[in-house]
């Protein structure tokens, strides 16, 4: 009778896996007609490609009928049907054109779309963290239209090829849809690597951290593969092709955890660059917010408080301790702290050639007492760096409670974690 019941009890798990999984990571099209994408302007290829309309209207306008992706091995395949010539160069909340593939972890790669005229429309893929700058001008992308794309009337039809060696960090799977905006099409995995086999359905993702390395010292590597934001000072979205910033933070044992890395390629619009940017910190507990500053850790233990007018930092790491804004300012030394002041924390910042980087701890009760916060707080932390801009960083999901890291975890690994209990039983 056991025997029996253990035996249906797996035939059931199994099902109910299956159905659960398959919508995830199996590839969106027919197993029997789908044998792989040619960018060549023929679109036969892509009937058996599921395809997903564009609902989302944007002031009232929808310039898009519909659009697919495949993620077959060494390439990202994506299609485009325009509702008019060049007609996706306007469409996105933002009439910009800017689409984007956004990976389970967070991480932006740019598609940006641009009006060609009668040649169709000049696609660029950007991604600053990794220097990446790919197009179907300088030979990174492939590119094909349909052979009337440029009869008014037809249908206006695009297929791009990118590189899946160009895509940011993720753990199973991506999104594409447009930058700042919706994601059309959920959770697609890398076709190649699935095994269609019955014993090992499990894709292979990338390494994810989950947090509980994170170490404050100007070494940024523990945070790669930890889930992130995109912050957008540029509130317009339009003035670069590419995300202002991303980070990310979580709290741990009453600490908080932050990392941000910010894309300066242009720091005119702001008046400040080369990493002070994150001088001064605000911390927003709901609607009370209170403030950090980065007082400048000498190895000796030396402080040095910043002037009003800092405005930018020598090309390297930097090392600092933060104390509560409203503090005397009088201490000296780490090693001897005037009453008037609290010492909160610690933060590194690095400036490089296009890119500036910190991370920083602080401690969330102290914080607290110093800014007049009820200590039975627990709800969201948000961080906003001012200098940049009066953008909060949306850090969506955080508690000052110790579960935080499982939950996070659990969330941008999940699917992953579902396959492998299913090889397991």
């Amino acid at each position: 009778m056991n025997k029996s019941f253990n035996r249906f009890f797996r035939v059931l798990s199994g099902i109910a896996a299956t159905l659960f999984v398959v919508p995830y990571f199996a590839l969106p099209a027919s197993a029997d007609s789908y044998s792989g994408i040619t960018i060549d302007g023929n679109f036969s290829d892509w009937d058996s490609v599921v395809k997903y309309d564009f609902t989302t209207l944007y002031d009232g306008q929808n310039p898009m009928n519909q659009c697919a992706m495949v993620w077959d091995g060494d390439w990202i395949y994506i299609y485009l049907d325009e509702v008019q010539q060049n007609s996706a160069s306007w469409s996105g909340p933002r009439h910009n054109g800017n689409f984007n593939i956004v990976t389970d972890l967070g991480e932006v790669l740019m598609i940006s779309v641009h009006n060609n005229g009668g040649a169709g429309n000049t696609i660029e893929v950007t991604n600053p963290v990794t220097n990446t700058y790919l197009s179907n001008t300088n030979g990174g992308l492939q590119v094909a239209f349909n052979s009337d794309y440029s009869v008014w009337g037809a249908p206006s039809l695009t297929e791009i090829a990118i590189p899946s060696s160009v895509l940011p960090q993720y753990s199973s799977t991506i999104n594409f849809g447009y930058y700042l905006g919706e994601n059309i099409i959920t959770d697609v995995a890398d076709a190649n690597g699935i095994s269609h086999g019955e014993d090992d359905p499990t894709p292979t993702p990338g390494p994810h951290n989950d947090g509980s390395g994170i170490v404050i010292d100007g070494d940024y590597r523990d945070w790669e593969y930890y889930p992130v934001s995109t912050v957008e000072y540029d509130t317009s979205g339009t003035t670069n092709n590419y995300a202002d910033a991303k980070g990310s933070i979580y709290t741990e044992d009453g600490i908080a955890y932050v990392h941000c890395f910010t894309n300066y390629w242009d720091g005119s619009d702001t008046g400040y660059q080369r990493g002070s940017e994150f001088l001064e910190v605000t911390i927003l507990f709901d609607y009370t917010h209170t403030k950090l500053i980065a007082v400048d850790l000498g190895d000796d233990g030396s402080l040095s408080w910043p002037s009003p007018n800092t405005r930018s930092l020598p090309e390297g790491t930097h090392h600092y301790a933060l104390f509560y804004f409203s503090d005397s300012r009088t201490s000296t030394n780490i090693n001897n702290i005037s009453s008037l002041d609290h010492y909160l924390g610690e933060m590194y910042i690095t400036t490089r050639n296009l890119h500036d980087e910190t991370e920083f701890w602080f401690d969330v009760a102290a914080l607290q007492r110093c800014g007049g916060i009820d200590s039975s707080f627990a709800g969201k932390i948000q961080v906003l760096f001012h200098r940049v801009g009066w953008k909060l960083f949306p850090t969506s999901g955080v508690s000052t409670g110790p579960l935080f890291v499982v939950a996070l975890t659990t969330m941008a690994a999940g699917s992953y974690y579902t396959l492998n209990r299913r090889k397991k039983d």
